[in-house]
C-alpha cells in the first residue's frame, strides 16, 4: 500500500511535468519573433517548431528554482539504494524527512516574509475566473470593454458622487462571488481597492476603475494615457506587491496556515493506508492493472482540473498567462513533491515498512531537475519543447516499469 502512495506522487509528478506542461508550451505559442504579447495580436511569421512558443517572467524562472528544492530529499534517498544495512536504510529515511519537513516550513515562512508567490497565484486565479465572472466586459475579440466598464462604474456608484467607496466596492466583490475561487471577502476588497487606488484617497475614480478592470481581463495591454508611465507599465504587478504587502501579513496568519498544514499531512498520514487499500481494491474490480492504476488513472483524475485550467489560462497566449500557468505547473510540483513524500517516509518509518520504492524516487528526481533546470536558465521555449514534454511522458512510465517490473529494481 505505501508503495502505491509513492507511486501515485511518481506519476502526478511526471503528468504534471510532462503532459500538463508541454500543454501549456504547445496551445499558448505564439510568434517568438513578435515583441507584442497581447492576445489579440497577430503572428508576423507562419507557425514553425523554433519561431513559434512561449515566453515567461522571471519569477516564472524563480518559481522553478523553488520547485528544484523539492529534488534535495529525493537525491538524499539515493543513499537507501546504495545501503544495504537495514538500521542505515532507516537513518536516511529518518533524515530525508526531517530534510522535506524542513523545505515545506521554510517555504511558508519565506512566503511570509516574502508573499508573491501568493500574489501570482491570486493573479492566476483572477486570469482564469475574471473572463468567466465578468463576461459582459469583454469585447468579441476578448479585450476589455471600456463601455460596458464605465457602465458598471455607475451601476457600482450608488451614491452618485462620481466615486466608488471601499464599501461600494466590497458590493461588486460580493455579487460576483469572489469567495468561489477561496478569497476571503474583506481581504480582496481591501487588495482591489490598493491595486486600482493609484491617487491613494481610498476611492476609485472611473479612470482609476477601467483601468484597473481592463488590468484584470488583459494584464498586458497599456493602461489609459497619462495614468502610468511607461517604466511603470513594464513592471508586473507582482514586483509591486513584493514590495507593498510584506508589513501587512501577520504572525496569526503564519501559525495558523503552518497549524493547518501540519494537521492536514497529519490526517492524511492516518487515512492514507484506508485509502490505498480502496484504490487497490477499485483497480482490481475495474481490471485495471495495478502498475496502470497508480501511474496513470489516479494522476489524471486528480490532476484534470489543473491541466483543463492550464490550458485555458495558456490560450490567452500572452506572457502574463504563460508565466502564471507555468508558475501554477511549478507550485503543484513542488507541494506534490514535498507533501507527498513527508506522507511517505512517514508512513514507512512509522510502520517500519521495508523500502522499495527506489525507482519511483529516482523517476521523480530526474523529472524534477530536467524541468527545474531547463526552466532556471531559458525563459523562452520553443514549440518543439511540448513535443519533447509529451515523449518524455511515456519513456518516464516505461522507465518505471522496466525497472520495478521487469528488472525488479526496489
Amino acid at each position: 500500500m505505501a508503495k502505491m502512495n509513492m507511486s501515485m506522487l511518481a506519476g502526478s509528478t511526471i503528468m504534471i511535468l510532462t503532459l500538463i506542461w508541454g500543454s501549456v508550451v504547445a496551445f499558448g505559442s505564439s510568434d517568438l519573433s513578435d515583441s507584442q504579447t497581447s492576445s489579440n495580436s497577430e503572428n508576423k511569421n507562419p507557425f514553425s517548431l523554433t519561431g513559434s512558443g512561449v515566453r515567461t517572467d522571471v519569477e516564472t524562472r524563480d518559481t522553478a528554482r523553488i520547485m528544484m528544492l523539492s529534488s534535495i530529499p529525493y537525491l538524499f534517498l539515493q543513499l537507501a539504494k546504495i545501503l544495504t544495512s537495514t538500521t542505515a536504510v532507516r537513518v536516511v529515511i529518518l533524515i530525508s524527512l526531517l530534510i522535506a519537513s524542513a523545505i515545506l516550513a521554510t517555504y511558508i515562512i519565506y512566503q511570509f516574509f516574502q508573499p508573491w508567490i501568493q500574489s501570482r497565484r491570486l493573479e492566476y486565479l483572477m486570469l482564469k475566473y475574471i473572463r468567466k465572472i465578468l463576461p459582459s466586459l469583454l469585447t468579441v475579440d476578448g479585450n476589455a470593454n471600456e463601455s460596458s466598464i464605465k457602465e458598471l462604474f455607475h451601476r457600482v456608484d450608488k451614491n452618485h458622487n462620481t466615486y466608488i467607496s471601499a464599501d461600494e466596492l466590497k458590493a461588486l466583490i460580493l455579487g460576483i462571488q469572489i469567495e468561489e475561487i477561496g478569497l476571503d471577502d474583506d481581504d480582496y476588497a481591501e487588495e482591489v481597492m490598493k491595486q486600482f487606488d493609484l491617487s491613494g484617497d481610498a476611492q476609485l475614480t472611473e479612470t482609476e476603475f477601467v483601468n484597473g478592470i481592463s488590468k484584470w481581463i488583459n494584464p498586458d495591454k497599456t493602461p489609459a494615457k497619462n495614468e502610468t508611465s511607461m517604466e511603470d507599465q513594464q513592471i508586473p504587478l507582482i514586483v509591486k506587491k513584493k514590495k507593498t504587502r510584506g508589513a501587512d501579513t501577520s504572525w496569526m496568519n503564519l501559525l495558523k496556515a503552518a497549524f493547518l498544514i501540519t494537521l492536514g499531512t497529519a490526517i492524511t498520514v492516518f487515512l492514507s493506508m484506508p485509502l490505498m487499500v480502496s484504490l487497490q481494491e477499485f483497480s482490481t474490480a475495474a481490471s485495471i492493472p495495478s502498475f496502470m492504476a497508480s501511474y496513470v488513472v489516479i494522476p489524471l483524475a486528480t490532476n484534470y482540473r489543473l491541466a483543463l485550467m492550464s490550458v485555458l489560462s495558456a490560450k490567452h497566449k500572452t506572457e502574463n498567462a504563460i508565466s502564471l500557468t507555468l508558475s501554477e505547473i511549478y507550485n503543484a510540483a513542488f507541494m506534490n513533491n514535498i507533501v507527498g513524500l513527508i506522507i511517505f517516509l512517514a508512513l514507512v518509518y512509522i510502520r517500519n515498512l521495508s523500502w522499495n520504492v527506489a525507482a519511483e524516487v529516482l523517476v521523480v528526481l530526474i523529472i524534477s531537475i530536467a524541468v527545474g533546470l531547463s526552466a532556471s536558465f531559458s525563459r523562452k521555449f520553443p514549440f518543439w519543447t511540448s513535443i519533447l514534454a509529451y515523449i518524455l511522458y511515456p519513456i518516464s512510465l516505461l522507465l518505471v516499469y522496466v525497472l520495478t517490473i521487469v528488472i525488479g529494481w526496489s
